[in-house]
């Protein structure tokens, strides 16, 4: 079953939030899908991009800085916790979770 549209609002609004913590869950996904562990979260792997990894600003090729941003949309957590939840219920696979990390970060022309 794919991701559904609720669970990737939540997915995008992370990803725009936080673009280098989504490329950090993406490389973990890719070299070390074993990692990725169906925990007691209400967020699951979108903690990474939420709470565990620093936003940064790219200031030229293959350098970046960390950056202060503003809060998180209070209005995107359901999203957050929808997407949280089917992770939970592994109504997705991590494959799935990478590839739809690399089209929203395509849609968005974030590039690293």
């Amino acid at each position: 079953m794919p991701i559904s549209e609720e669970a990737l609002t939540g997915l995008r609004a992370a990803i725009q939030w936080n673009p280098y913590g989504a490329r950090e869950l993406l490389a973990i996904l890719k070299e070390f899908p074993a990692w990725m562990k169906y925990k007691d979260d209400p967020y699951g792997p979108l903690g990474l991009i939420l709470f565990g990894v620093v936003p940064r600003r790219r200031i030229a090729d293959g350098l970046s800085v960390p950056m202060k941003t503003a809060p998180f949309p209070e209005d995107k957590f359901t999203a957050c916790r929808v997407f949280g939840g089917e992770w939970k219920q592994r109504a997705f696979t991590k494959q799935e979770l990478a590839d739809s990390i690399e089209a929203i970060l395509a849609e968005l022309n974030i590039r690293f």
